[in-house]
């Protein structure tokens, strides 16, 4: 058999001279047209989970968020392995899926027992988000926002509201974790005293702050061929504005007083 073919490709020498430059063009073509990449995409299927806990240290982080998040991630279905990490302040915790699963059905499990996540960390102290579709190389690069003059507070507000923004936009980029710094927010001194001689509860206080921090609609008055809105502005104004319309806010109303 091998004796045919070696004489039929000598009594053929065009068609085999043709053929091969054949295949080499397109050996040549398909190697130009290859993706190459220093580090390939050997991603599994995996959903990521971000808790975001400013306060806390890196032990407690794992014993009250990354740990119950574990626990309730560790009974889905087709869970080849959970993995996580604990920072300061911070826990990442993924969960590797078997490679016939759907990346959308993955995440589908995972935000079903996500509620189940959130009753087991203790209330208030933080609250598990599934993180973006991504790929296995996490976190590949760490940036530090510096000014000279600018507190902590500022260029971490700097950096939520403008350059996270900006490196959103990058091709590739899926998501952008702040880390440090102190965010902004405004902080209301309760005097235990003073609550119980108006006869007042912590819970009247959260409810007269919600209450008035909300806008209003009045629909629209029509008149001379025109129509005006009509709105209520009622939200916390920002700056020292809003420490002036947290003063202001009533607690409680007596007989109209």
């Amino acid at each position: 058999m091998i004796d045919k073919i070696i004489r039929g490709a000598l009594g053929q020498r065009f068609l085999v001279m043709v053929a091969a430059l054949g295949l080499v063009i397109y050996g040549v073509h398909s190697t130009l047209r290859l993706n190459v990449d220093a580090f390939p995409d050997v991603t599994n299927i995996q959903v990521q989970i971000y808790t975001a806990a400013p306060g806390l240290a890196a032990v407690e982080v794992e014993q009250l968020i990354t740990f119950p998040v574990e626990s309730v991630m560790n009974a889905l279905p087709d869970v080849t392995e959970v993995r996580s990490i604990s920072k300061t302040g911070l826990s990442v915790v993924t969960v590797v899926f078997e490679e016939h699963v759907d990346t959308y059905f993955a995440r589908q499990l995972v935000l079903e027992r996500l509620q189940a996540a959130k009753e087991r960390i203790p209330e208030g102290l933080a609250t598990p988000e599934m993180g973006p579709i991504t790929t296995g190389l996490g976190q590949i690069y760490k940036y530090i926002l510096s000014g000279e003059g600018k507190s902590a507070m500022e260029l971490r507000t700097v950096n939520d509201w403008f350059v996270k923004f900006q490196l959103r936009t990058v091709p590739g980029v899926t998501d952008v974790l702040s880390f440090g710094g102190e965010v902004r927010q405004y902080q209301v001194q309760v005097d235990p005293d003073r609550l119980y001689k108006f006869d007042l509860s912590l819970a009247d206080l959260r409810e007269a702050i919600a209450s008035n921090n909300t806008n209003a609609g009045g629909w629209y008055i029509e008149g001379e061929q025109e129509q005006l809105v009509v709105r209520g502005e009622g939200r916390i104004r920002g700056g020292r504005e809003g420490v002036q319309d947290l003063e202001n806010i009533v607690l409680r109303s007596v007989d109209g007083t």
